[in-house]
Order: structure tokens, then sequence, then C-alpha cells
């Protein structure tokens, strides 16, 4: 996987939501949150000089990621089923780097675009209406996989800046947002350039509102964290 010309994988996550409020003084807005939502993914890396093994050109490449929950509802007014949809994409410029030769730790940058989108049907209930968001941020994120006898241990963090928020940012006075991600996961090979992985993500967008006592919804802030723990298999060449 260190000197890969591509890697292509798929995996399936069992995701979560969870948005809370801080300081709420509203009546009209209630907590939201869902779990065990199934989402399959796929992604894909090209370092397309990878085999030139020409100084820095030959590890830089482009990473791309798209995944899409299936089966999703939310509860609505009086408990009816709302239909929800919730997807991921991500595309990053993506930088490698091998300290100690091929066989050993690589340490990977990347700058890119990440966007999720999370859309309840509208109907009746603010308080439901609201959690649609479609987060658009330029992202900026640091990873690192390190070999471990048979195995290999991957964690990597970024930094989320927030181009557009959607729906929730747009119910309160002056809203801000900013976003962090984390990851990790474990490797094992088992067969010639396929691997099974297994591993867990969380990302949380923190929110600040400056809302005053008389505005139609009133909070001080919001947290909305979004989580997965998944399966998976990838091949590399």
């Amino acid at each position: 996987m260190a000197t890969a010309l591509f890697i292509v994988g798929v995996d399936l996550e069992i995701a979560g939501r969870s948005l809370t409020y801080s300081d709420l003084l509203s009546d009209n807005l209630r907590s939201y949150s869902v779990l065990g939502v199934p989402m399959p993914a796929i992604r894909g890396e090209l370092f397309p000089l990878a085999r030139s093994r020409l100084p820095v050109l030959s590890d830089l490449g482009v990473a791309l990621s798209y995944a899409r929950a299936i089966g999703l509802d939310s509860e609505g007014d009086g408990g009816a089923s709302v239909s929800t949809s919730w997807s991921r994409l991500r595309a990053d410029l993506r930088g490698r780097y091998r300290p100690l030769g091929d066989a050993g730790p690589v340490a990977f940058a990347s700058a890119g675009l990440s966007w999720t989108g999370y859309d309840v049907e509208a109907g009746d209930d603010p308080s439901r209406d609201v959690v649609s968001v479609s987060y658009t941020a330029l992202r900026l994120g640091l990873d690192g996989r390190l070999p471990a006898g048979p195995v290999a241990v991957e964690a990597g963090a970024g930094l989320q800046v927030p181009l557009s928020t959607g729906k929730l940012a747009s119910y309160f006075r002056e809203p801000s947002a900013a976003g962090v991600d984390l990851r990790a996961a474990v490797a094992v090979p088992f067969a010639p350039r396929l691997e099974a992985r297994a591993g867990a993500s969380y990302t949380r967008f923190f929110y600040d509102f400056d809302s005053e006592p008389g505005d139609m919804y009133v909070a001080g802030g919001a947290l909305d964290q979004l989580f997965s723990l998944h399966v998976g298999v990838a091949y590399a060449y």
C-alpha cells in the first residue's frame, strides 16, 4: 500500500448522528439522534507517477470517496416516518512520505473538499426540518500508517472549514461553524494485493449562534456529531 499506483476499496459502515443544542431556550427545537444506519461506501486513491520514482512527484496523488445511507427514516410529527437521505463525498489532493523506506511507516497529508448532505423531508415539525444540513467544507488532513507485524494500524485527523452548512444555520442569527474529524483502522493482508479493514470514524461540527430573546429559534450553539464503524476490503496495485 505504501508505494501503490492505485488503491480501491469498498466498505460497509454502520453509522449514526447526534444533534444537540446548548443554551436552548426555544420550545420548538429538540435534539435529534439516529443509530445503526447501514451506509455502503466506495473509495479510491491514484498516484499517477508512482512507478516513475521521481522525487516528490511519485508520491503526489488524488483521493475520492463516496458513501450513501440506505433504509434511513426519521420520526416526524406524531411519530410518523419521514423519508431521510444521508450522503457523503470527499475529494482530496494527497501526498505521502516514507521516512524509513518502502516497508516502514507512511505519513500522508491531504487538502480538498468534503461534502456531507443530510436531508429530512419537509413537514409540519420545525424541530425535524432544522436538522437538514449540507456541509461543503475545505478540509486539511494528516494521516499515518504504521506496520505492526502482519497488520498495519492507521490513524488520521482533519480540520474542516465550512463554506456552507444548509438549513440548520439559516434558522439562527449570525451563525458560525467549524468541524473536525478523526479516524482509526486496522488493515490485515489476506491475499496478494488485498487486505481486510476495520475501523471507526468520527466527525463533529460545532456552531455558535448570536440568538436574542424574541427570535423564533433561540439557542447559544449546536453540536452535530456523525460517527461510524466500518468493515471492508481494499485492493492495491
